[in-house]
């Protein structure tokens, strides 16, 4: 863990004083990971807080829906003190295909953004996350931490800075003419799906699937006229279960953009 380490240490030197470090907690070990809690105030006066997982360079984690392998992370943050609601949010993945199967990642570090509701707004709020994540290299392993923090109101630019960078990377709401998952249609066993997008050299779609479906993730088919077409094979899906009327979350990205729009299949 030397080399993380190191970039860790560097991150934290650069970031801001010590003395401005308040709202986050110390990194705890996982296998290939470090794992800690970020607060901050937002500017409309509540607490936001972020989740960040550094990864050893090569190893991976995964988003909620892990794709064909992985395991999905799952928060816990029942310990907490004074906090009567977690809001968590997931920054857009990436498309990892090892020639097998296609997974749904994050590499290097992620943070999975935070808003926190305090039961008392008088009285202070400690967060605490029980998690449970995956990691994986060459090999897969399930892994486990549990970090701590107390909010507070001192100025604490690293959190800030952190919650920020990828706050913009959590998808927003479809923007119809411009950026919008326009059509999903139920053809033989596939869904194809029309996304118009902004044009760009990085352009993904990801799905996430009816529970207990373990399906593939979109392929691309052919762009025309600023309208992207991907097909989503719904073959592994369980046995008899029928297309119409279940229930898909599409995940689209162009650039530094994404979206999220949830569709009832007809």
């Amino acid at each position: 863990m030397a080399a993380m380490a190191f970039r860790i240490a560097l991150l934290v030197g650069l970031a801001a004083p010590a003395e401005a470090l308040a709202a986050h907690s110390d990194w705890v070990e996982a296998d290939e990971a470090q794992l800690r809690l970020l607060l901050a105030a937002s500017e409309e006066g509540g607490i936001v807080g972020g989740i960040e997982i550094a990864l050893e360079p090569g190893w991976y984690t995964y988003w909620r829906n892990p794709g064909e392998t992985g395991v999905p992370p799952l928060f816990d943050f029942s310990g907490s003190t004074n906090v009567s609601d977690v809001e968590l949010r997931y920054p857009a993945p990436m498309r990892h295909d090892d020639g097998v199967s296609v997974s749904l990642i994050y590499s290097d570090a992620v943070v999975f953004p935070l808003t926190v509701a305090p039961r008392d707004a008088t009285q202070p709020v400690t967060l605490k996350v029980e998690a449970r994540f995956g990691v994986c290299s060459e090999v897969c392993i399930p892994t486990h931490a549990s970090a701590e923090v107390t909010f507070s109101p001192t100025p604490d630019p690293l959190s800030k800075a952190r919650i920020a960078s990828f706050a913009p990377r959590v998808p927003g709401a479809p923007e119809p003419g411009h950026f919008d998952i326009e059509a999903v249609t139920a053809e033989d066993d596939s869904l194809l799906i029309d996304v118009r997008m902004p044009d760009s050299s990085y352009m993904d779609l990801f799905a996430d699937p009816p529970q207990d479906w373990f399906i593939g993730q979109p392929a691309f088919v052919e762009r025309s006229n600023g309208v992207s077409r991907y097909r989503l094979s719904l073959a592994g899906r369980p046995e008899n279960a029928e297309i119409a009327g279940q229930t898909f979350t599409f995940v689209a990205v162009s650039g530094g953009e994404a979206i999220e729009k949830t569709v009832d299949i007809r």
